[in-house]
């Protein structure tokens, strides 16, 4: 079995996480499941929607082969992809990837146990504007490349920033995610 985890904040998941997952699993046939794994709270930024609000904001993207996992949120506080990945594997015994979006790339060295993390899993990079992937990656990363890739620089700031100054978030996010949004007032 082959995994894809699409960790993040989610804060609020938006357009731009959805047609990553889409594509992705255009792309990538081989792959049987992807795992949307959204953090309790991130390291280094802090997070404005619950843990619950964002599983239930999540819970639309869940189709096909797209699940949702608890796995951090169970765990509470801050999460470190190398705790997060030996986890998944010990459940799973899969083939692990780990998504992230090319804008990764140059802070990966800030991330805990990077020698260890490529071990477990390869790192697909995602093109992510205004990032553009390299010609050569490092050790255990594998990009995504298709001259009709649909990429942005769509992100979950941007959404918060458009609610909190009165701007409509319609088509940055999908319907039942601005409903959602809406109707609790969030990011406001």
């Amino acid at each position: 079995m082959k995994i894809a985890i699409l960790g993040g904040s989610f804060d609020p998941p938006h357009l731009g996480h959805w047609w990553v997952v889409r594509q992705l699993l255009e792309l990538r046939e081989d792959i049987d499941q992807l795992w949307l794994v959204p953090a309790f709270q991130h390291q280094w930024k802090p997070i404005i929607a619950s843990a619950e609000e964002r599983m239930q904001m999540l819970a639309g993207f869940q189709q096909d082969k797209v699940v949702l996992s608890d796995i951090e949120m169970k765990r509470e506080g801050v999460s470190y992809t190398i705790d997060t990945i030996k986890e998944i594997k010990k459940q799973t015994g899969a083939n692990l990837y780990w998504v992230v979006g090319t804008d990764i790339l140059g802070e990966f060295d800030r991330w805990d146990r990077t020698d260890e993390l490529i071990q477990y899993a390869t790192f697909l990079v995602f093109p992510r504007d205004p990032y553009h992937l390299p010609k050569t990656l490092p050790k255990g990363f594998e990009a995504i490349r298709e001259k009709n890739l649909i990429t942005s620089s769509l992100s979950s700031t941007h959404i918060r920033d458009r609610r909190k100054n009165g701007m409509t978030i319609h088509g940055f996010v999908p319907e039942s995610v601005e409903k959602y949004i809406t109707d609790n007032k969030l990011y406001i």
